[in-house]
């Protein structure tokens, strides 16, 4: 048995399957975004200096996110309408009097989301894990401008011994590591005996120099 028995029907049905489950994540992302970014405006446009720009900054890096998220519900709904429509418009019955079985239907399908999952692990990878970074960044500085730099990440927690230790941001390595928006619980046991926050911290011979703790 062939398994694409004719290769215009095996196109017609990956395009309407493609294209319907293009047009729900497009959708879906138009409505989360718009609702996001009412949200969010007011917090990025308090900032001094912000502006509409900073607001399609927002949009850019938070794009990647939505398609990580909804694709896969949208491949579910394209799916459903795609099958719909075919069995709406008699074809499904077109398809089987002339010979081709329900598999063979349902393979464009299936290689098309094999297709769409290979993309979509694609975005994740190489845009939207650096995107998540800066956006992280970004909302750890409250908006304000950054100025990115290799390696710099955000919101770090670490534990050492019963104390726990947190940074907005973290850039550099070594001696030439800084920390901003620094946090400690010192705990003992599973007792917190006081929180102290600083400013800022770089490590020093023995230990770390907080500044502007408190």
């Amino acid at each position: 048995m062939t398994l694409f028995p004719s290769r215009t029907i095996a196109l017609y049905t990956a395009r309407l399957f493609i294209v319907r489950s293009l047009a729900f994540l497009g959708g879906l992302i138009v409505v989360l975004e718009t609702l996001d970014v009412l949200g969010e405006s007011g917090r990025i446009l308090a900032v001094a200096g912000n502006s509409e720009a900073d607001i399609w900054q927002y949009v850019a890096l938070r794009v990647p996110q939505q398609i990580e998220l909804l694709l896969p519900f949208s491949v579910l709904l394209g799916t459903l309408i795609t099958l719909s429509t075919l069995n709406q418009n008699s074809e499904v019955t077109i398809f089987k009097a002339s010979g081709i079985s329900a598999h063979q239907i349902l393979a464009p399908l299936i290689l098309s989301a094999l297709g769409l999952a290979v993309v979509n692990f694609a975005i994740n990878e190489r845009i939207t894990t650096r995107a998540t970074a800066t956006l992280d960044v970004w909302q750890a500085n409250g908006y304000a401008p950054v100025k990115t730099a290799r390696g710099m990440v955000a919101e770090q927690w670490v534990r050492g011994g019963d104390d726990l230790f947190h940074a907005n941001t973290v850039m550099g390595r070594g001696d030439a590591t800084r920390l901003s928006g620094v946090v400690i619980y010192d705990r003992d046991g599973n007792r917190l005996t006081r929180i102290v926050s600083a400013a800022s911290a770089r490590p020093i011979p023995g230990g770390w120099e907080l500044s502007q703790a408190r």
